[in-house]
């Protein structure tokens, strides 16, 4: 699983562009924790694709921590 540190190798704007959207998605009501969302946006901008599986730093251990269901 990758770390937003690793992908800055091949987007250095990467943490920004997630602190953007992440920004937008909330304010619009939707999900701001769907990395799939996330990862079709980079990918609709023309950055690199970060993979299928979710960064491993997207969102924090307290989120994942409380959504056992969603992090095992």
């Amino acid at each position: 699983m990758a770390s937003f540190q690793e992908l800055a190798a091949d987007n250095p704007n990467i943490r920004q562009q997630y602190d953007e959207w992440r920004e937008l998605r909330s304010q619009n009501g939707e999900d701001s924790t769907d990395y799939q969302a996330f990862r079709q946006h980079l990918i609709a901008m023309g950055a690199p694709d970060p993979g299928e599986q979710e960064i491993d730093d997207f969102v924090g251990d307290d989120f994942k921590a409380a959504h056992p269901e969603r992090y095992q």
